[in-house]
Protein backbone atom coordinates (compact mmCIF):
# COMPACT_ATOMS: atom_id res chain seq x y z
CA UNK A 1 0.00 0.00 0.00
CA UNK A 2 1.34 3.43 -0.98
CA UNK A 3 1.29 6.65 1.00
CA UNK A 4 -1.94 7.74 2.58
CA UNK A 5 -4.35 10.53 1.67
CA UNK A 6 -5.67 12.28 4.74
CA UNK A 7 -6.35 15.78 3.39
CA UNK A 8 -9.87 17.17 3.50
CA UNK A 9 -9.39 18.81 0.09
CA UNK A 10 -7.15 17.77 -2.82
CA UNK A 11 -6.06 19.20 -6.15
CA UNK A 12 -8.00 16.47 -7.98
CA UNK A 13 -11.05 15.93 -10.15
CA UNK A 14 -13.74 13.35 -9.51
CA UNK A 15 -16.61 11.75 -11.39
CA UNK A 16 -19.10 9.03 -10.53
CA UNK A 17 -21.18 6.41 -12.30
CA UNK A 18 -24.64 5.29 -11.29
CA UNK A 19 -24.02 1.87 -9.80
CA UNK A 20 -27.39 0.18 -9.23
CA UNK A 21 -28.84 3.32 -7.64
CA UNK A 22 -25.67 4.32 -5.75
CA UNK A 23 -23.05 6.69 -7.13
CA UNK A 24 -19.57 5.15 -7.30
CA UNK A 25 -16.79 7.74 -7.64
CA UNK A 26 -13.32 7.82 -9.15
CA UNK A 27 -10.84 10.35 -7.70
CA UNK A 28 -8.48 11.51 -10.48
CA UNK A 29 -5.14 12.81 -9.19
CA UNK A 30 -2.11 14.20 -11.00
CA UNK A 31 0.06 17.24 -11.47
CA UNK A 32 -1.32 20.41 -13.03
CA UNK A 33 -1.80 19.83 -16.76
CA UNK A 34 -1.80 16.02 -16.44
CA UNK A 35 -5.26 15.75 -18.02
CA UNK A 36 -7.57 15.33 -15.02
CA UNK A 37 -10.31 17.53 -16.46
CA UNK A 38 -9.94 16.07 -19.96
CA UNK A 39 -10.35 12.54 -18.63
CA UNK A 40 -13.29 13.63 -16.48
CA UNK A 41 -14.96 15.05 -19.61
CA UNK A 42 -14.29 11.82 -21.54
CA UNK A 43 -15.86 9.83 -18.72
CA UNK A 44 -18.83 12.22 -18.61
CA UNK A 45 -19.33 11.65 -22.35
CA UNK A 46 -19.84 7.93 -21.63
CA UNK A 47 -22.19 8.31 -18.68
CA UNK A 48 -20.31 9.65 -15.66
CA UNK A 49 -21.54 12.64 -13.69
CA UNK A 50 -19.14 15.31 -12.43
CA UNK A 51 -18.53 15.43 -8.70
CA UNK A 52 -15.72 18.00 -8.70
CA UNK A 53 -13.13 19.52 -11.03
CA UNK A 54 -9.76 20.83 -9.90
CA UNK A 55 -10.54 20.64 -6.17
CA UNK A 56 -12.25 17.69 -4.47
CA UNK A 57 -13.33 17.56 -0.83
CA UNK A 58 -13.03 14.24 1.01
CA UNK A 59 -15.05 13.27 4.07
CA UNK A 60 -14.84 9.99 5.98
CA UNK A 61 -18.40 8.79 6.52
CA UNK A 62 -18.45 5.56 8.53
CA UNK A 63 -17.31 2.76 6.22
CA UNK A 64 -16.78 5.00 3.17
CA UNK A 65 -15.19 8.21 1.95
CA UNK A 66 -17.56 10.71 0.35
CA UNK A 67 -16.35 13.12 -2.34
CA UNK A 68 -17.83 16.53 -3.14
CA UNK A 69 -16.91 19.87 -4.69
CA UNK A 70 -16.26 23.09 -2.80
CA UNK A 71 -19.35 25.30 -3.09
CA UNK A 72 -17.88 27.95 -5.45
CA UNK A 73 -16.94 25.43 -8.16
CA UNK A 74 -19.89 23.01 -8.03
CA UNK A 75 -21.12 22.16 -11.51
CA UNK A 76 -18.10 23.76 -13.22
CA UNK A 77 -15.33 22.10 -15.22
CA UNK A 78 -12.47 23.73 -17.11
CA UNK A 79 -11.19 22.63 -20.48
CA UNK A 80 -7.97 24.36 -21.48
CA UNK A 81 -8.55 26.31 -24.66
CA UNK A 82 -12.34 26.35 -24.25
CA UNK A 83 -12.85 27.76 -20.77
CA UNK A 84 -15.21 27.08 -17.88
CA UNK A 85 -18.19 24.85 -18.71
CA UNK A 86 -21.38 24.47 -16.66
CA UNK A 87 -22.40 20.80 -16.30
CA UNK A 88 -24.76 18.63 -14.27
CA UNK A 89 -23.07 17.49 -11.06
CA UNK A 90 -23.56 15.30 -8.01
CA UNK A 91 -23.56 16.86 -4.55
CA UNK A 92 -21.53 13.85 -3.30
CA UNK A 93 -20.55 10.30 -4.19
CA UNK A 94 -18.84 7.35 -2.52
CA UNK A 95 -15.16 6.87 -3.41
CA UNK A 96 -14.40 3.46 -4.94
CA UNK A 97 -11.00 4.04 -6.62
CA UNK A 98 -8.14 6.53 -6.98
CA UNK A 99 -6.45 7.08 -10.36
CA UNK A 100 -2.90 8.48 -10.43
CA UNK A 101 -2.36 10.12 -13.83
CA UNK A 102 1.30 10.86 -13.03
CA UNK A 103 2.27 7.20 -12.97
CA UNK A 104 1.99 4.99 -16.07
CA UNK A 105 0.94 1.36 -15.81
CA UNK A 106 3.31 -0.72 -17.91
CA UNK A 107 2.23 -4.22 -16.90
CA UNK A 108 -0.35 -6.04 -18.99
CA UNK A 109 -2.05 -7.53 -15.92
CA UNK A 110 -1.11 -5.38 -12.92
CA UNK A 111 -1.35 -6.71 -9.40
CA UNK A 112 -3.99 -4.98 -7.26
CA UNK A 113 -2.65 -1.91 -5.50
CA UNK A 114 -4.24 0.15 -2.75
CA UNK A 115 -3.86 3.56 -1.19
CA UNK A 116 -5.08 4.53 2.26
CA UNK A 117 -7.68 7.30 2.09
CA UNK A 118 -8.88 8.59 5.46
CA UNK A 119 -7.94 5.25 7.02
CA UNK A 120 -9.63 3.06 4.38
CA UNK A 121 -7.84 0.92 1.77
CA UNK A 122 -9.00 2.07 -1.68
CA UNK A 123 -7.93 0.56 -5.03
CA UNK A 124 -5.22 2.63 -6.71
CA UNK A 125 -5.04 2.69 -10.50
CA UNK A 126 -2.38 4.14 -12.79
CA UNK A 127 -2.53 5.95 -16.12
CA UNK A 128 -2.74 3.81 -19.25
CA UNK A 129 -1.94 4.64 -22.88
CA UNK A 130 -4.86 2.58 -24.22
CA UNK A 131 -7.39 4.33 -26.49
CA UNK A 132 -10.03 2.44 -24.49
CA UNK A 133 -8.81 3.77 -21.12
CA UNK A 134 -11.95 5.79 -20.33
CA UNK A 135 -14.21 2.85 -21.27
CA UNK A 136 -12.08 0.53 -19.16
CA UNK A 137 -12.30 2.88 -16.19
CA UNK A 138 -16.08 2.95 -16.53
CA UNK A 139 -16.25 -0.84 -16.46
CA UNK A 140 -13.85 -0.96 -13.51
CA UNK A 141 -16.00 1.45 -11.49
CA UNK A 142 -19.23 -0.31 -12.49
CA UNK A 143 -17.75 -3.63 -11.36
CA UNK A 144 -18.34 -2.21 -7.88
CA UNK A 145 -22.03 -3.00 -8.50
CA UNK A 146 -21.27 -6.69 -8.59
CA UNK A 147 -18.80 -6.75 -5.70
CA UNK A 148 -19.99 -7.52 -2.18
CA UNK A 149 -19.71 -4.58 0.21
Amino acid sequence: MRAAISAEQLHASSVAFDCAGRWAALLITGRSGAGKSELALELMAIGARLVADDQTCLRHDGAAVQLCAPEPIRGLIELRGLGILKVPFLPSARLVAVLDLDEMETRRLPEPDYIEVHGLAVPRLRNCASRAFAAGLKQYILSECWSPE
